[in-house]
């Protein structure tokens, strides 16, 4: 019982979902960024437009998105939220791992309003736009 308690305590680091957060954030900006870098290297605008209407396209956006909350969600902002052991609330001094929940707080509700935006058609996927 106490190797898996110890376990949750690695897990449950402030480093470890601070990196967790970071690579989806990482993730997320690469992603939006390749039809900016295929424009770099071509002068093919046909191309380019179909590439950014294939890999820019709502559902996919929208998915990526919800794949990263998920993955942020399972592996740094319930890890941090809920304790390991009861009496582990009364034990550590946390302001590392406040800071690390609340930048996924953050995390979450931006890309909920991001979604929101989305769906109500109030922000348009056109990165290539002058």
């Amino acid at each position: 019982m106490s190797e898996q308690m110890d376990m949750r305590t690695v897990l449950s680091s402030p480093g470890r979902c601070l990196a967790v957060l970071l690579t989806s954030c990482a993730l997320l900006w690469t992603s939006w960024q390749i039809p900016a870098w295929y424009r770099l290297g071509s002068a093919d605008a046909a191309t380019l437009a179909m590439l950014v209407q294939l890999w820019q396209q709502p559902i996919l956006v929208v998915g990526l998105l919800v794949v990263a909350n998920a993955v942020v969600l399972y592996h740094a902002t319930l890890l941090l939220a809920l304790p390991a052991a009861p009496a582990s609330l009364l034990d550590r001094p946390s302001y590392l791992a406040d800071f690390v929940f609340w930048l996924c707080i953050v995390f979450h509700l931006s890309s909920l309003l991001l979604l929101l935006l989305l769906g109500g058609g109030w922000l348009r996927l056109n990165p290539l736009a002058p």
